[in-house]
């Protein structure tokens, strides 16, 4: 397994993976499937080309893309960077490859300059709590809609950047 930035040529792989992911856990993106499968060429090339931030990938040993993550400056935090759409396929669950995409995207943060980091946690996703928490990720108290269709709820979780990378170094 390789975790690694995309690159901006991978952008039919990427629409692959996030429409897989959109399709295996609905309830933990702001966006649906529907919405995302109707997007243009354009928009997933847009995504997969970055300025902003970093869109990295979980490859296995067949080439195929098996997690996604992005990172980008959080919305409200000028120090704080936020992870995005994390996703593992389940035939790579277990084998700590959520865990290797946020430690790049929590490298990438910190030589960016961020101070903190970020994200988002549909409150019932266990599994991704349990993750984030061992990570040292923390509850903020923010709370708010993940869609306008639903009654779910995102709880926000961040933590210092030297606490996280502090956790994945040798």
């Amino acid at each position: 397994m390789v975790i690694r930035p995309i690159r901006p040529d991978e952008w039919r792989e990427l629409r692959d993976i996030r429409l897989r992911a959109l399709e295996d856990a609905p309830d933990a993106f702001g966006a649906t499937l529907d919405e995302e499968s109707a997007d243009p060429d354009e928009a997933w090339q847009h995504r997969a080309d970055r300025p902003d931030g970093i869109m990295v990938v979980a490859v296995d040993d067949d080439g195929r893309f098996v997690g996604m993550a992005s990172g980008g400056p959080a919305w409200e935090d000028i120090k704080g960077a936020a992870l995005y759409g994390m996703w593992v396929d389940p035939t790579a669950r277990g084998q700590r490859v959520g865990e290797a995409l946020i430690g790049v995207i929590a490298s990438w943060a910190q030589a960016a300059g961020h101070e903190r980091i970020g994200l988002g946690v549909t409150i019932g996703n266990d599994a991704a709590e349990r993750l984030y928490e061992r990570l040292g990720f923390e509850d903020t108290g923010l709370r708010y809609p993940l869609r306008d269709d639903t009654d779910l709820v995102i709880r926000y979780l961040a933590t210092g950047l030297d606490d996280l990378t502090a956790y994945f170094e040798p």
